[in-house]
Protein backbone atom coordinates (compact mmCIF):
# COMPACT_ATOMS: atom_id res chain seq x y z
CA UNK A 1 0.00 0.00 0.00
CA UNK A 2 2.62 2.44 0.87
CA UNK A 3 4.67 1.97 -2.76
CA UNK A 4 1.47 2.89 -4.38
CA UNK A 5 0.71 6.27 -2.26
CA UNK A 6 4.37 7.08 -3.08
CA UNK A 7 3.72 6.58 -6.99
CA UNK A 8 0.91 9.08 -6.64
CA UNK A 9 3.00 11.88 -6.37
CA UNK A 10 5.47 10.99 -8.83
CA UNK A 11 2.55 10.92 -11.08
CA UNK A 12 1.82 14.68 -10.74
CA UNK A 13 5.76 15.40 -10.56
CA UNK A 14 6.40 14.31 -13.92
CA UNK A 15 3.66 16.18 -15.09
CA UNK A 16 4.93 19.31 -13.00
CA UNK A 17 7.91 18.65 -15.26
CA UNK A 18 6.11 19.07 -18.04
CA UNK A 19 4.30 21.89 -17.20
CA UNK A 20 7.80 23.79 -16.19
CA UNK A 21 9.43 22.06 -19.41
CA UNK A 22 6.16 24.26 -21.39
CA UNK A 23 7.12 27.20 -19.64
CA UNK A 24 10.33 27.66 -20.79
CA UNK A 25 9.51 27.07 -24.58
CA UNK A 26 6.41 29.58 -23.95
CA UNK A 27 9.06 32.45 -22.23
CA UNK A 28 11.52 31.71 -25.55
CA UNK A 29 9.44 31.73 -27.99
CA UNK A 30 5.70 31.98 -27.26
CA UNK A 31 2.28 30.09 -27.23
CA UNK A 32 2.56 27.08 -28.31
CA UNK A 33 0.47 25.72 -31.70
CA UNK A 34 -1.57 22.85 -30.15
CA UNK A 35 -2.39 19.83 -32.62
CA UNK A 36 -2.49 16.20 -32.31
CA UNK A 37 0.94 15.21 -32.87
CA UNK A 38 1.75 17.23 -30.34
CA UNK A 39 -0.47 16.22 -27.47
CA UNK A 40 0.99 12.95 -28.61
CA UNK A 41 4.61 13.31 -28.23
CA UNK A 42 3.92 15.51 -24.88
CA UNK A 43 2.38 11.87 -23.51
CA UNK A 44 5.38 10.37 -24.66
CA UNK A 45 7.14 12.35 -22.64
CA UNK A 46 4.91 12.06 -19.57
CA UNK A 47 5.40 8.13 -20.19
CA UNK A 48 9.50 8.61 -20.30
CA UNK A 49 9.54 10.84 -17.08
CA UNK A 50 7.24 8.65 -15.20
CA UNK A 51 9.32 5.38 -15.62
CA UNK A 52 12.56 7.02 -14.99
CA UNK A 53 10.81 8.90 -11.84
CA UNK A 54 9.52 5.28 -10.36
CA UNK A 55 12.47 2.47 -11.55
CA UNK A 56 15.45 4.57 -12.45
CA UNK A 57 15.96 2.46 -15.11
CA UNK A 58 17.58 5.08 -17.52
CA UNK A 59 21.89 5.89 -16.51
CA UNK A 60 21.92 9.53 -16.52
CA UNK A 61 23.78 9.77 -20.51
CA UNK A 62 20.46 8.05 -21.60
CA UNK A 63 18.16 10.13 -19.82
CA UNK A 64 19.87 13.38 -21.14
CA UNK A 65 19.92 11.87 -24.83
CA UNK A 66 15.87 11.12 -24.30
CA UNK A 67 15.27 14.40 -22.98
CA UNK A 68 16.90 16.01 -25.73
CA UNK A 69 15.26 14.08 -28.44
CA UNK A 70 11.56 14.42 -26.81
CA UNK A 71 12.23 17.83 -26.21
CA UNK A 72 13.28 18.62 -30.23
CA UNK A 73 10.59 16.46 -31.50
CA UNK A 74 8.01 17.88 -29.25
CA UNK A 75 9.41 22.03 -30.39
CA UNK A 76 9.21 20.79 -34.15
CA UNK A 77 5.69 19.93 -33.82
CA UNK A 78 4.00 22.89 -31.41
CA UNK A 79 6.80 25.62 -32.72
CA UNK A 80 7.74 27.03 -36.05
CA UNK A 81 11.37 27.81 -35.58
CA UNK A 82 14.32 26.53 -37.78
CA UNK A 83 16.00 22.90 -36.58
CA UNK A 84 19.18 25.24 -35.52
CA UNK A 85 17.13 26.92 -33.19
CA UNK A 86 15.13 23.61 -31.19
CA UNK A 87 18.66 21.91 -31.30
CA UNK A 88 19.92 24.79 -29.28
CA UNK A 89 17.23 24.83 -27.08
CA UNK A 90 16.76 21.50 -26.93
CA UNK A 91 20.36 20.83 -25.57
CA UNK A 92 20.85 23.69 -23.44
CA UNK A 93 17.69 23.73 -21.62
CA UNK A 94 17.93 19.57 -20.88
CA UNK A 95 22.06 20.41 -20.04
CA UNK A 96 20.95 23.18 -17.57
CA UNK A 97 18.01 21.18 -15.60
CA UNK A 98 20.79 18.10 -15.19
CA UNK A 99 23.41 20.38 -14.44
CA UNK A 100 20.77 22.10 -11.57
CA UNK A 101 19.52 18.72 -10.63
CA UNK A 102 23.45 17.68 -10.34
CA UNK A 103 24.41 20.86 -8.35
CA UNK A 104 21.45 20.61 -6.00
CA UNK A 105 22.43 16.76 -5.10
CA UNK A 106 25.90 17.84 -4.17
CA UNK A 107 24.36 20.28 -1.88
CA UNK A 108 22.29 18.11 -0.53
CA UNK A 109 25.53 14.97 0.26
CA UNK A 110 27.17 17.76 1.76
CA UNK A 111 24.29 18.79 4.04
CA UNK A 112 24.03 15.03 5.04
CA UNK A 113 20.95 13.62 3.74
CA UNK A 114 19.71 9.99 3.99
CA UNK A 115 20.33 8.44 0.69
CA UNK A 116 16.46 7.59 1.20
CA UNK A 117 15.04 10.99 0.64
CA UNK A 118 18.42 12.34 -1.17
CA UNK A 119 16.29 11.52 -4.55
CA UNK A 120 13.28 13.14 -3.21
CA UNK A 121 14.43 15.87 -2.06
CA UNK A 122 16.97 16.61 -4.80
CA UNK A 123 13.77 15.94 -7.34
CA UNK A 124 11.98 18.78 -5.68
CA UNK A 125 14.59 21.07 -5.25
CA UNK A 126 14.90 20.75 -9.02
CA UNK A 127 11.80 21.18 -10.06
CA UNK A 128 11.53 24.48 -7.76
CA UNK A 129 14.89 25.87 -8.97
CA UNK A 130 13.88 25.44 -12.44
CA UNK A 131 10.72 27.17 -12.07
CA UNK A 132 12.06 30.19 -10.45
CA UNK A 133 15.02 30.52 -12.73
CA UNK A 134 12.04 30.45 -15.83
CA UNK A 135 10.27 33.21 -13.75
CA UNK A 136 13.15 35.48 -13.54
CA UNK A 137 14.58 35.32 -17.11
CA UNK A 138 10.95 35.85 -18.22
CA UNK A 139 11.12 38.76 -16.34
CA UNK A 140 14.13 40.19 -17.39
CA UNK A 141 14.04 39.45 -21.13
CA UNK A 142 10.32 40.10 -21.62
CA UNK A 143 10.49 42.71 -24.41
CA UNK A 144 7.43 45.78 -22.23
CA UNK A 145 7.27 48.13 -24.51
CA UNK A 146 5.61 49.16 -20.93
CA UNK A 147 5.67 49.90 -17.45
CA UNK A 148 5.07 46.41 -16.25
CA UNK A 149 4.85 45.24 -12.45
CA UNK A 150 6.58 47.20 -9.96
CA UNK A 151 10.01 45.23 -8.43
CA UNK A 152 9.25 45.19 -4.96
CA UNK A 153 5.90 43.22 -6.22
CA UNK A 154 7.91 40.61 -8.00
CA UNK A 155 10.85 40.39 -4.98
CA UNK A 156 8.10 39.28 -3.15
CA UNK A 157 6.67 36.48 -5.38
CA UNK A 158 10.50 35.39 -5.39
CA UNK A 159 10.08 35.02 -1.70
CA UNK A 160 7.55 32.27 -2.25
CA UNK A 161 9.87 29.45 -4.00
CA UNK A 162 12.60 30.40 -1.73
CA UNK A 163 10.44 29.98 1.44
CA UNK A 164 9.72 26.67 -0.05
CA UNK A 165 12.97 25.34 -0.61
CA UNK A 166 13.43 26.31 2.99
CA UNK A 167 10.31 24.55 4.78
CA UNK A 168 10.78 21.50 2.16
CA UNK A 169 14.61 20.98 3.24
CA UNK A 170 13.58 20.62 7.15
CA UNK A 171 10.74 18.27 6.14
CA UNK A 172 13.17 16.49 4.09
CA UNK A 173 15.29 16.50 6.89
CA UNK A 174 12.86 15.11 9.48
CA UNK A 175 11.80 12.73 7.27
CA UNK A 176 15.67 11.31 6.97
CA UNK A 177 15.37 10.79 10.53
CA UNK A 178 11.90 9.39 10.84
CA UNK A 179 10.34 7.31 8.24
CA UNK A 180 6.94 7.79 8.90
CA UNK A 181 7.02 10.85 7.62
CA UNK A 182 8.44 9.34 4.59
CA UNK A 183 4.74 10.17 2.42
CA UNK A 184 4.16 13.25 4.10
CA UNK A 185 7.47 14.41 2.49
CA UNK A 186 6.57 13.33 -1.11
CA UNK A 187 2.64 15.25 -0.72
CA UNK A 188 4.15 18.28 0.92
CA UNK A 189 6.88 18.43 -2.25
CA UNK A 190 4.39 17.91 -4.67
CA UNK A 191 1.31 20.22 -3.21
CA UNK A 192 4.23 23.27 -2.58
CA UNK A 193 5.22 22.76 -5.78
CA UNK A 194 1.83 22.86 -7.19
CA UNK A 195 1.16 25.58 -4.88
CA UNK A 196 4.16 27.59 -6.88
CA UNK A 197 3.65 26.96 -10.12
CA UNK A 198 -0.26 28.62 -9.82
CA UNK A 199 0.89 31.52 -8.15
CA UNK A 200 3.56 32.14 -11.44
CA UNK A 201 0.81 31.19 -13.45
CA UNK A 202 -0.98 34.00 -11.58
CA UNK A 203 1.55 36.39 -11.93
CA UNK A 204 1.77 36.14 -15.77
CA UNK A 205 -1.42 36.74 -15.89
CA UNK A 206 -1.61 39.74 -14.00
CA UNK A 207 1.62 40.85 -16.35
CA UNK A 208 -0.62 40.10 -18.89
CA UNK A 209 -3.65 41.65 -17.88
CA UNK A 210 -1.73 44.18 -17.19
CA UNK A 211 0.05 45.21 -20.71
CA UNK A 212 -3.89 44.81 -22.37
CA UNK A 213 -4.86 47.70 -19.75
CA UNK A 214 -2.10 49.96 -21.09
CA UNK A 215 -2.43 49.00 -24.91
CA UNK A 216 -5.77 50.37 -24.62
CA UNK A 217 -4.30 53.55 -22.88
CA UNK A 218 -2.46 53.77 -25.98
CA UNK A 219 -5.27 52.95 -28.34
CA UNK A 220 -6.75 55.74 -26.73
CA UNK A 221 -4.25 58.08 -26.47
CA UNK A 222 -3.67 57.24 -30.35
CA UNK A 223 -7.28 58.16 -30.77
CA UNK A 224 -6.72 61.04 -29.62
CA UNK A 225 -4.04 62.22 -32.14
CA UNK A 226 -6.01 60.89 -34.65
CA UNK A 227 -8.76 63.46 -33.67
CA UNK A 228 -6.67 66.14 -33.45
CA UNK A 229 -5.36 65.32 -36.83
CA UNK A 230 -9.30 64.72 -37.94
CA UNK A 231 -9.58 68.38 -36.42
CA UNK A 232 -6.69 69.92 -38.19
CA UNK A 233 -8.29 69.00 -41.93
CA UNK A 234 -11.81 69.74 -40.63
CA UNK A 235 -11.04 73.30 -39.76
CA UNK A 236 -8.47 73.89 -42.73
CA UNK A 237 -12.00 72.36 -45.07
CA UNK A 238 -13.93 74.99 -43.15
CA UNK A 239 -11.83 77.67 -44.14
CA UNK A 240 -11.74 76.26 -47.92
CA UNK A 241 -15.27 76.55 -47.89
CA UNK A 242 -15.55 80.25 -46.58
CA UNK A 243 -13.02 81.28 -48.94
CA UNK A 244 -14.82 80.22 -51.80
CA UNK A 245 -17.62 81.47 -50.78
CA UNK A 246 -16.95 84.59 -50.08
CA UNK A 247 -14.40 85.06 -53.48
CA UNK A 248 -17.66 85.51 -55.28
CA UNK A 249 -18.64 88.54 -53.72
CA UNK A 250 -14.46 89.92 -53.50
CA UNK A 251 -14.46 89.44 -57.18
CA UNK A 252 -17.45 90.98 -58.24
CA UNK A 253 -16.92 94.34 -55.90
CA UNK A 254 -13.47 94.38 -57.31
CA UNK A 255 -14.71 93.93 -60.88
CA UNK A 256 -17.02 97.11 -60.23
CA UNK A 257 -14.16 98.92 -58.77
CA UNK A 258 -12.31 98.40 -61.84
CA UNK A 259 -15.03 98.60 -64.42
CA UNK A 260 -15.82 102.76 -62.55
CA UNK A 261 -12.32 103.26 -62.83
CA UNK A 262 -11.71 103.57 -59.20
CA UNK A 263 -8.22 101.50 -59.61
CA UNK A 264 -6.55 103.05 -56.06
CA UNK A 265 -9.85 101.94 -54.31
CA UNK A 266 -9.26 98.53 -56.04
CA UNK A 267 -5.78 98.66 -55.27
CA UNK A 268 -6.81 99.26 -51.24
CA UNK A 269 -9.41 96.91 -51.00
CA UNK A 270 -7.00 94.01 -52.43
CA UNK A 271 -4.58 95.66 -49.78
CA UNK A 272 -6.81 94.74 -46.91
CA UNK A 273 -8.28 91.31 -48.25
CA UNK A 274 -4.17 90.44 -47.79
CA UNK A 275 -3.82 91.42 -44.81
CA UNK A 276 -7.26 90.08 -43.54
CA UNK A 277 -6.00 86.82 -44.72
CA UNK A 278 -2.29 86.99 -42.95
CA UNK A 279 -4.54 87.89 -39.45
CA UNK A 280 -7.10 84.83 -39.91
CA UNK A 281 -4.75 82.41 -40.81
CA UNK A 282 -1.86 81.34 -38.51
CA UNK A 283 1.74 81.11 -39.79
CA UNK A 284 2.73 77.54 -41.33
CA UNK A 285 6.23 76.79 -40.62
CA UNK A 286 6.20 73.18 -42.12
CA UNK A 287 4.98 73.06 -46.01
CA UNK A 288 6.61 69.92 -47.49
CA UNK A 289 3.09 68.79 -48.43
CA UNK A 290 2.84 65.72 -46.14
CA UNK A 291 -0.65 65.85 -44.44
CA UNK A 292 0.52 64.51 -41.05
CA UNK A 293 3.68 66.86 -40.79
CA UNK A 294 2.51 69.37 -41.69
CA UNK A 295 -0.33 69.80 -39.51
CA UNK A 296 0.78 68.43 -36.26
CA UNK A 297 4.25 70.93 -36.75
CA UNK A 298 2.04 73.58 -37.68
CA UNK A 299 -0.45 73.33 -34.40
CA UNK A 300 2.21 72.58 -32.12
CA UNK A 301 4.19 76.00 -33.76
CA UNK A 302 0.80 77.57 -33.17
CA UNK A 303 0.74 76.59 -29.28
CA UNK A 304 4.66 77.15 -28.74
CA UNK A 305 3.68 80.91 -29.62
CA UNK A 306 1.26 81.52 -27.23
CA UNK A 307 3.61 79.93 -24.73
CA UNK A 308 6.52 82.35 -25.47
CA UNK A 309 8.57 79.18 -26.69
CA UNK A 310 11.03 79.45 -29.46
CA UNK A 311 10.38 77.41 -31.98
CA UNK A 312 12.92 76.15 -34.55
CA UNK A 313 12.17 73.93 -37.80
CA UNK A 314 13.99 71.98 -40.40
CA UNK A 315 11.80 70.12 -42.12
CA UNK A 316 12.39 67.79 -45.48
CA UNK A 317 10.67 65.25 -46.11
CA UNK A 318 8.57 64.61 -49.45
CA UNK A 319 4.52 65.17 -49.66
CA UNK A 320 4.69 60.61 -49.42
CA UNK A 321 5.99 58.85 -47.05
CA UNK A 322 5.67 55.12 -46.68
CA UNK A 323 5.29 54.79 -43.19
CA UNK A 324 1.53 54.68 -41.86
CA UNK A 325 -0.18 57.78 -40.83
CA UNK A 326 -0.88 56.43 -37.77
CA UNK A 327 2.54 55.70 -36.84
CA UNK A 328 3.70 59.26 -37.74
CA UNK A 329 0.92 60.75 -35.73
CA UNK A 330 2.65 58.54 -32.33
CA UNK A 331 5.66 59.65 -33.29
CA UNK A 332 5.86 63.06 -34.04
CA UNK A 333 3.14 64.00 -32.07
CA UNK A 334 3.89 62.61 -28.80
CA UNK A 335 7.54 64.25 -29.18
CA UNK A 336 5.67 67.48 -29.65
CA UNK A 337 3.72 67.02 -27.27
CA UNK A 338 6.12 66.22 -24.69
CA UNK A 339 8.55 69.09 -25.57
CA UNK A 340 5.45 71.72 -24.86
CA UNK A 341 4.89 70.36 -21.62
CA UNK A 342 8.41 70.68 -20.47
CA UNK A 343 8.63 74.04 -21.91
CA UNK A 344 5.61 75.39 -20.34
CA UNK A 345 6.77 73.94 -16.51
CA UNK A 346 10.01 76.40 -16.66
CA UNK A 347 8.54 79.08 -14.87
CA UNK A 348 10.94 82.36 -16.72
CA UNK A 349 13.83 82.39 -18.90
CA UNK A 350 14.46 81.41 -22.64
CA UNK A 351 12.11 78.35 -23.65
CA UNK A 352 13.53 76.67 -27.08
CA UNK A 353 12.44 73.39 -29.08
CA UNK A 354 14.40 72.58 -32.17
CA UNK A 355 12.97 69.95 -34.61
CA UNK A 356 14.50 68.59 -37.32
CA UNK A 357 13.32 66.27 -39.41
CA UNK A 358 14.38 64.33 -42.82
CA UNK A 359 13.89 61.46 -45.20
CA UNK A 360 16.69 60.11 -47.72
CA UNK A 361 17.17 57.06 -48.79
CA UNK A 362 14.52 55.57 -47.66
CA UNK A 363 15.99 56.69 -44.10
CA UNK A 364 13.27 58.86 -41.89
CA UNK A 365 15.70 60.86 -39.03
CA UNK A 366 13.91 62.93 -36.61
CA UNK A 367 16.19 64.98 -33.82
CA UNK A 368 13.49 67.10 -31.62
CA UNK A 369 15.64 69.27 -28.34
CA UNK A 370 14.08 70.94 -25.97
CA UNK A 371 15.28 72.62 -22.35
CA UNK A 372 13.29 71.71 -19.27
CA UNK A 373 13.29 72.53 -15.63
CA UNK A 374 11.07 69.83 -13.72
CA UNK A 375 13.10 66.41 -12.51
CA UNK A 376 12.67 64.09 -15.37
CA UNK A 377 10.98 60.52 -13.31
CA UNK A 378 12.29 57.31 -14.40
CA UNK A 379 10.72 54.10 -13.18
CA UNK A 380 12.75 50.86 -11.72
CA UNK A 381 13.88 49.16 -15.55
CA UNK A 382 14.76 53.03 -16.65
CA UNK A 383 11.72 54.51 -18.63
CA UNK A 384 11.05 57.71 -17.93
CA UNK A 385 7.53 58.92 -15.86
CA UNK A 386 5.02 61.31 -16.79
CA UNK A 387 5.32 64.60 -14.56
CA UNK A 388 1.62 64.96 -14.77
CA UNK A 389 -1.20 64.32 -12.14
CA UNK A 390 -2.95 62.02 -14.52
CA UNK A 391 -0.55 59.41 -14.95
CA UNK A 392 -3.79 57.01 -16.30
CA UNK A 393 -3.45 58.67 -19.72
CA UNK A 394 -0.09 60.43 -20.00
CA UNK A 395 3.23 58.91 -19.53
CA UNK A 396 2.84 56.57 -22.40
CA UNK A 397 4.46 58.96 -24.68
CA UNK A 398 7.99 57.10 -25.03
CA UNK A 399 6.69 53.86 -24.88
CA UNK A 400 4.53 54.38 -27.49
CA UNK A 401 7.03 56.11 -29.85
CA UNK A 402 8.94 52.86 -29.19
CA UNK A 403 6.62 50.65 -30.10
CA UNK A 404 5.92 52.83 -33.23
CA UNK A 405 9.12 52.86 -34.66
CA UNK A 406 9.79 49.12 -33.72
CA UNK A 407 7.18 48.60 -37.03
CA UNK A 408 9.65 49.79 -39.32
CA UNK A 409 12.97 48.03 -37.59
CA UNK A 410 13.93 52.04 -36.35
CA UNK A 411 15.63 52.95 -33.23
CA UNK A 412 14.66 55.81 -30.72
CA UNK A 413 17.49 57.29 -29.08
CA UNK A 414 17.54 59.58 -26.09
CA UNK A 415 19.36 62.18 -24.87
CA UNK A 416 19.14 63.72 -21.09
CA UNK A 417 22.05 66.65 -19.79
CA UNK A 418 21.97 69.71 -18.35
CA UNK A 419 18.34 70.33 -18.50
CA UNK A 420 18.69 69.69 -21.98
CA UNK A 421 16.34 66.78 -23.84
CA UNK A 422 17.11 65.00 -27.23
CA UNK A 423 15.43 62.37 -28.33
CA UNK A 424 16.62 60.68 -32.06
CA UNK A 425 14.14 58.28 -33.98
CA UNK A 426 15.42 56.64 -36.89
CA UNK A 427 13.30 54.74 -39.09
CA UNK A 428 13.54 52.77 -42.32
CA UNK A 429 11.27 52.98 -44.93
CA UNK A 430 12.20 49.72 -46.73
CA UNK A 431 10.57 48.08 -43.60
CA UNK A 432 7.22 49.66 -44.25
CA UNK A 433 5.64 46.57 -46.46
CA UNK A 434 6.74 44.10 -43.54
CA UNK A 435 5.25 46.54 -41.01
CA UNK A 436 1.60 46.92 -42.40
Amino acid sequence: MTEYLIIIPELFLSLLHLLIMRKYMNVFWGPEIRNLKGYTEWSVYYVFLLINNINSVFPPHLLLIGNVLLIFMISSATRKRSIKHRCIFSLLICTVWMLVEVIVLMVLISVGFDSRTLQDAGSFISKMCMLLLSVVINHCIKDNHYSEIPLLYFLTILLIPVSSIYMMHHIFLIAAVHSEYMIFSATASFLLLVVNYVIFEVYDWISRNAELREQNRLYAQQLELCSQQAEERENLYLKIRRIRHDLKNHLSGLLGMIQTGQISEAEKYIMQMLDIDTRDHPEEISRSGNIVVDSLINHAYAAAQKDNIQFNVNVLVPASLPFESGHLAIVLGNLLENALEACRDIPGGKKFIYLDISYTKDIFQLCIKNNYQAKRKKDNIGHYLTTKDDNIYHGLGLSSINHAVINYHGQMDITDNDNIFQVIVVMYGSYSEKAG
